[in-house]
């Protein structure tokens, strides 16, 4: 029962402490250096509590396993925690052949701060459309432009710093107000 105990106990503090890592390394690379210190802190004593039950139980496999287990799912979670999180920002590009101006409207008349510039496709012109928005409202984002074009090409990407331009304020939802 030891043995079990001791395996779920390295399994529960991996999949903690590599979520943490995981989120770390996104803030990190978004050049939060006061948060990813926290996180890296709190990273390394629950990594370094982890690893000392690991050596302590080396010949209990059940160990071993655990530690896999914990790593793999501490991954997926600290994804899962990512996306939740949601912050910073995203840079959408939207090139759609017969509803770009309709669309340019629509996102101006949903609060996006919107950009079009005109550009060459395979076929012709074409308006190249650009926002950039908070990460949280991707998926809104997304559901406006395929609701008009569900054929538009779409590309999305995380935006490191946004300065300067029309920023809009977007209120929190009514669930994660206090």
């Amino acid at each position: 029962m030891d043995a079990i105990l001791t395996a779920l106990l390295i399994f529960a503090l991996r999949i903690v402490d590599v979520s943490i890592g995981t989120v770390r390394v996104i803030y990190t690379i978004r050049g939060q250096k006061l948060i990813s210190t926290g996180l890296g802190a709190c990273e390394s004593f629950i990594w370094i509590f982890a690893i000392s039950r690991a050596f302590k139980y080396v010949d209990n496999p059940l160990s071993m396993v655990g530690w896999a287990l914990g790593f793999a799912t501490g991954t997926f979670v600290g994804i899962a925690l990512d996306q939740w999180i949601g912050s910073g920002s995203i840079l959408m590009r939207v090139i759609s052949r017969n509803h770009a101006l309709r669309l340019r409207e629509l996102l101006n008349a949903e609060g996006f701060g919107v950009t079009a510039i005109q550009g060459q496709g395979r076929d012709g012109n074409v308006l190249v459309i650009f926002v950039v928005a908070p990460r949280k409202r991707t998926g809104d984002l997304l559901t406006l432009v395929q609701g008009i074009d569900p054929d538009a090409f779409i590309t999305v990407e995380p935006v490191a710093k946004a300065i300067g331009g029309y920023v809009p304020h977007f209120p929190a939802p009514a669930s994660m107000r206090k």
